[in-house]
């Protein structure tokens, strides 16, 4: 089943995959909830964790799909032209090795504010727009969201810095280097 299968989505509309984690974020649901009606001819797909999901479910629409949970997130990023999300770890390793230009939402709360030192990371190789919760409004992501998703030439150098920032043999070095370690 392909992925614009499996979402009920169009193959001739660029998608935005909104999602904050595993649990959701309060922070990105409230502020995509007053803003997802302005964007400009796109589909999104919205993961808004399972504990949001009934309060933000009457967003549905033809170009809306909301999921409370997502399990096949390689599909989910397999349709994506763009990604809004937080920022950590798992969640900076999986867009990279996708490749996917996106725009990030570090966590402020974050142990050593390690959100903000990813997403700035990300920022300066440009393979993302970083914009920190408190600057974070309907109006501003808004703007930010459709001016990447109008610019096919900004989205495709973005893809490309995502790739080359993406380890996806980093696995099988850290075994690599463990091995050697333990003389095995």
């Amino acid at each position: 089943m392909t992925a614009l299968k499996q979402f009920d989505l169009m193959d001739d509309k660029k998608t935005l995959f909104i999602f904050g984690g595993s649990q959701g974020s309060a922070a990105i649901n409230r502020c995509v909830s007053d803003m997802v009606n302005e964007l400009n001819d796109i589909q999104v797909l919205w993961q808004t964790g399972t504990s949001h999901y009934e309060q933000l479910k009457h967003h549905e629409t033809e170009s809306i799909r909301i999921k409370p949970f997502i399990d096949d997130m390689k599909s989910a990023y397999a349709l994506a032209d763009l990604t809004l999300s937080r920022a950590g770890a798992l969640t900076i390793a999986e867009i990279t090795v996708c490749g996917l230009p996106s725009v990030l939402i570090p966590l402020p709360s974050a142990a050593a504010d390690h959100q903000t030192h990813n997403a700035k990371a990300l920022e300066e190789q440009g393979a993302a727009k970083m914009l920190p919760e408190s600057e974070m409004s309907s109006k501003n992501l808004t703007v930010l969201i459709n001016n990447l998703l109008n610019n096919e030439h900004t989205l495709n150098k973005m893809s490309k810095s995502s790739k080359a920032f993406g380890k996806p043999e980093a696995v099988s070095v850290i075994v690599d280097h463990i091995l050697e370690k333990v003389g095995a």
